[in-house]
């Protein structure tokens, strides 16, 4: 049986003034209800949008962010990934022993005559000790390195690889030794030093990551070390401008420094010259361990005098009191007229004054809240009550 759609049927309404025309039920019948429906409709879409919005996009906003393809992946049960230490994270430099790591890639360097290696390692820290090396090019090409307890003196500098694994054989050296008088000038020997004034060594070498350096101060006549009754922490003003940012002053008087004893990768030392007696010395620098031989070594020889170790101070006195006397007196009345239209010149007027920076206003920068992205659980609260209401209007 086929159902026809209702017929909407003109009925009258009765108000308190009496029925109303006969259109007015026919529009309010067939038209408004319709269009009521509509409304409804699209009211209830609308509210089931905003509240699927308000909790789907906090959602989305806060999903967590991927972790960074950088970042250590190592777990339980993986070996431990050694590139970040290598190739002497496992070193100490103040006594010259340790692991070395090496990677198949990056060439580390390692030092002729280094010693007390306990084990070569791989990135991923297996001990590779043993593994023989070819060399590549230069003065090492066709020689082969074994990764044993130390790397031999004679052994030729150059790049050496083999079973994924690359190193760089140099040769130690202490690339420079700087002298600084009280007034922080640079000397080019120490027979410029007068003896009462403090010295400071600054010492410079290629093999940092392997040993520390040292410092000996030798008698010569008596072959006796005695930098320790001579080392001082009292710089000059001058000296101390020389030093870097935060280093320690007390570390002036360590034998030993770098990078294993006071952190730096240059060694500072401050000697009182004027305690040492008549004589010749020599100021030896070397490595704190193995290195200690060629260029590793660094000498300086000197003799200490009565009174002073360089230019006397006689003849320098003598100059200056000679061109003192020498001044005739008009030149001392005719200064003070040579400076009054100096000074009446130097006020600046109006036109030589100094601008001063212009101020700019910080421009204000949008603020966003920081709920982040959605529509907040404000607006979810009064959405989801709106649709509840509206369902429950829509039952009667």
């Amino acid at each position: 049986m086929n159902r026809t759609p209702p017929v909407c049927q003109p009925t009258a309404l009765k108000t308190e003034t009496g029925s109303q025309p006969p259109e007015k039920v026919l529009l309010s019948c067939c038209i408004v209800q319709p269009m009521t429906r509509s409304v409804h409709s699209i009211v209830f879409t609308a509210l089931l949008v905003a509240a699927v919005g308000a909790v789907a996009l906090p959602v989305v906003a806060e999903a967590p962010q991927q972790r960074s393809i950088d970042a250590p992946q190592t777990g339980p049960g993986q070996a431990p990934q050694l590139d970040s230490e290598a190739p002497r994270g496992r070193w100490h430099p103040d006594n010259g022993t340790g692991e070395i790591i090496l990677d198949d890639e990056s060439y580390y360097e390692v030092f002729q005559g280094e010693r007390d290696i306990d084990a070569w390692r791989n990135a991923t820290g297996d001990d590779v000790s043993g593994t023989i090396l070819e060399g590549e090019v230069g003065e090492s090409e066709g020689d082969v390195l074994e990764l044993g307890s130390a790397v031999p003196d004679s052994q030729d500098v150059g790049r050496y690889a083999g079973s994924d694994l690359t190193v760089r054989v140099q040769e130690p050296e202490i690339e420079s030794v700087d002298l600084y008088n009280s007034i922080g000038t640079e000397l080019d020997s120490m027979s410029e030093l007068r003896r009462d004034e403090p010295l400071l060594v600054v010492a410079d070498w290629n093999f940092v990551a392997a040993e520390d350096l040292r410092v000996e101060l030798i008698d010569r006549d008596g072959d006796v070390t005695i930098q320790r009754e001579v080392l001082s922490t009292s710089p000059t003003d001058e000296q101390a401008d020389r030093l870097p940012d935060g280093f320690d002053e007390a570390a002036l008087a360590r034998e030993t420094q770098g990078t294993g004893t006071t952190g730096y990768e240059s060694a500072y030392w401050l000697f009182d010259v004027e305690e040492l007696d008549e004589g010749s010395y020599t100021l030896r620098i070397e490595g704190v361990d193995d290195l200690t031989a060629g260029e590793a070594v660094e000498t300086i020889d000197f003799t200490v005098g009565t009174e002073e170790t360089g230019t006397p101070t006689d003849t320098e006195t003598a100059t200056a009191t000679d061109t003192a006397t020498a001044t005739p007196p008009e030149t001392s009345s005719s200064t003070p007229t040579a400076t009054l239209p100096a000074t009446t010149e130097t006020p600046q007027g109006p036109g030589t004054a100094s601008p001063s920076a212009p101020t700019t206003a910080p421009t204000p920068s949008p603020t966003t809240g920081d709920d982040g992205p959605g529509f907040g659980f404000g607006v979810t609260l009064v959405a989801v009550c709106i649709a509840v209401l509206y369902a429950r209007h829509t039952r009667r």
